[in-house]
C-alpha cells in the first residue's frame, strides 16, 4: 500500500500526532521540566521540538508555492526556504557536533541515576502489601501487619538513602581482577606447567645472545658484489670513479658504507641539519671491525686459526713457560746470525766511543 502524500492526509497525521501529544503529556504526574533534572536533556527536547517546527513550516511552504504563479511570490518563497534550511541545518549542527559528544560523556552518570530509579521503584513494589480476596481479618493480624508494614518503610528508607548515596558513585569492582576458584586452584596442581595468560614467557635457555650470533653463518660481501653485478640482469648504478677508494686508495668502501652516507646525506638535505661526525670511540669500533687490506674477508680464518692456536698455547696459572713462549725467548747463544762469529757488529766502534768519554771526563779534574 503506497503512502499517502495528499494534503488533507498530511493535516489528518499531523493532527492525530498532536492530540496523542497532548493526551500523553496530560497524564505526566510529574512537572514539566522536572524540577532535578538535567539540563542538557531539556535542551535536547528543546531543539528537536524547534526541528520539527521548522519541518512542518517548510512542508507548508513547499504546499504553498505549488498553488502561486506569480514571479513575486515565488521569489519571496524562495528567500523564506532558504531561510528555514539553514534553520534547519543549524539545528542539525547542533545535535551532532554539541548535543551528541556531551551526552556521551553524561552517558555513565545518566545509567546510574536511571539504574537507581528503577531499583527504588523495585523496592517499593516489594514492600507493598499482596492484596489477597479476603478482606475481612481480626485486629490482632491488622496491628501486627501495621508494624511490619512501617517496619519494611523504615528499611525502604534506608535502601533509598544508601542508593542516593551510592548513584554517583563509579563501581569499584569493575577495576578488580577476578579471584581464582577453589576449583582452578586444584586443577592446577596436576604437575604440568601453564604459562600464564596474561603475558606468555619463553623457557630459560643455555646459550647466550654470543653463542647464538656465533651460529650464523658469515655472510660473504665479495660473494654477494659478485652475484650482484655479474649474475644478475638488473640495472645498477656505479659511483664516480674515485669517490669510493679511502685509505689513499689501499681500501674501498663498502656497499654498507655507502648505504650510510647516502641516508645521512638525505637525511641532512631533507631536515635542513648538519649531523654530528663520529667520535674517536666510534671510529674506533669501525676500524677494529674491518678487514685488512690485502686479501680483505677472504683472509679472515687466518686470524681465528691464529687466535685459536695462542688461546690453546697459553700458560695457565700457576705453570712454566709452554714450548711456544720458549722458542720465541729463547737467547742467543751462538751469537747473532750472518754475523760470522761472535762478534757483534760495531762492538769496536763503541769501545772506542767509551774511551774517548772517559778521556773527555778525565781532563777536566786536573
Amino acid at each position: 500500500m503506497a503512502p499517502q502524500t495528499s494534503f488533507p492526509a498530511l493535516l489528518e497525521s499531523l493532527t492525530q500526532a498532536l492530540s496523542s501529544a497532548s493526551e500523553s503529556t496530560e497524564k505526566l504526574s510529574a512537572p514539566i521540566p522536572p524540577k532535578d533534572g538535567i539540563s542538557l536533556l531539556d535542551v535536547k527536547n528543546e531543539l528537536f521540538l524547534s526541528y520539527l517546527q521548522n519541518l512542518v513550516f517548510l512542508i507548508l511552504l513547499k504546499l504553498r508555492n505549488r498553488k502561486s504563479s506569480s514571479s513575486d511570490d515565488e521569489e519571496e518563497a524562495e528567500a523564506l526556504d532558504e531561510h528555514v534550511v539553514n534553520k534547519l541545518v543549524e539545528l542539525q549542527v547542533y545535535l551532532e557536533k554539541g548535543v551528541r559528544p556531551l551526552e556521551n560523556r553524561l552517558k555513565y552518570q545518566i545509567d546510574k541515576v536511571l539504574r537507581a530509579a528503577e531499583d527504588s521503584k523495585r523496592i517499593e513494589d516489594a514492600s507493598k502489601p499482596k492484596m489477597n480476596g479476603k478482606l475481612s481479618r481480626d485486629d490482632d493480624s491488622s496491628e501486627e501487619e501495621g508494624s511490619e508494614d512501617g517496619d519494611a518503610e523504615l528499611d525502604n528508607g534506608a535502601a533509598l538513602d544508601q542508593i542516593d548515596d551510592q548513584q554517583h558513585m563509579p563501581n569499584p569492582t569493575a577495576f578488580t581482577r577476578v579471584a581464582v576458584g577453589a576449583d582452578d586452584r586444584e586443577s592446577a596442581r596436576d604437575g604440568v606447567y601453564k604459562p600464564p595468560r596474561i603475558q606468555a614467557t619463553a623457557m630459560p635457555t643455555t646459550t647466550g645472545p654470543r653463542e647464538k650470533t656465533d651460529k650464523k653463518a658469515n655472510k660473504s660481501a665479495t660473494l654477494e658484489e659478485f652475484v650482484n653485478t655479474e649474475l644478475s640482469a638488473a640495472p645498477f648504478a656505479e659511483p664516480s670513479i674515485g669517490t669510493t677508494t679511502i685509505a689513499g686508495g689501499r681500501r674501498r668502501k663498502s656497499e654498507k658504507q655507502l648505504n650510510d652516507e647516502a641516508e645521512r646525506k638525505e637525511y641532512e638535505e631533507k631536515n635542513y641539519v648538519r649531523l654530528p661526525k663520529e667520535s674517536k670511540k666510534e671510529r674506533a669500533k669501525h676500524k677494529g671491525g674491518k678487514d685488512a687490506g690485502y686479501g680483505g674477508e677472504e683472509w679472515r680464518g687466518l686470524g681465528e686459526g691464529i687466535d685459536r692456536i695462542e688461546r690453546l698455547t697459553k700458560r695457565k696459572d700457576g705453570e712454566g713457560r709452554n714450548v711456544l713462549e720458549k722458542s720465541r725467548k729463547r737467547s742467543n747463544e751462538d751469537g747473532p746470525k750472518g754475523s760470522g762469529g761472535g762478534v757483534e757488529v760495531g762492538q769496536g766502534f763503541q769501545k772506542r766511543l767509551k774511551a774517548l768519554d772517559g778521556g773527555r771526563r778525565d781532563r777536566g779534574k786536573k
